[in-house]
């Protein structure tokens, strides 16, 4: 009888935890209640081209600059700039601006490395 409840104790547990888990936002979280983002730098080209945004909403967006050259996040809504040396991988911390489009790019190579900002 012992052993029946320690099992079902430990099935009480493990649903618990479940339950648990599954709670808290659909985006990963970064330090002081951010959202992570990521994005890639290879080709002289960023790998992702959109990124979608909460209004007001704090995030930590991850570069991994996977080329030889330096390269560069720029979103100038949100007063986020930051360099990434070659084969570097850094952070920029911003909140997300009103609303609206808008486009980030890298400030080495604005031509051929850009993409949109959808604030909602």
């Amino acid at each position: 009888m012992q052993r029946g409840r320690v099992k079902f104790a430990s099935i009480l547990v493990l649903a618990a935890a479940l339950v648990a888990g599954g709670c808290g936002s659909n985006g990963g979280s970064a330090g002081g209640g951010g959202e992570k983002l990521s994005l890639e730098a290879q080709g002289t080209k960023f790998t992702t081209t959109s990124l979608d945004l909460k209004a007001g909403q704090k995030y930590t967006l991850t570069l991994a600059n996977k080329d030889s050259v330096e390269h560069n996040f720029t979103f100038q809504q949100a007063n986020a700039d930051k360099d990434a040396a070659g084969g570097a991988t850094v952070e920029a911390t911003f909140d997300a601006p009103a609303a609206g489009s808008y486009k980030f790019f890298c400030k080495y190579h604005p031509a051929a490395m850009t993409g949109t900002v959808t604030v909602s």
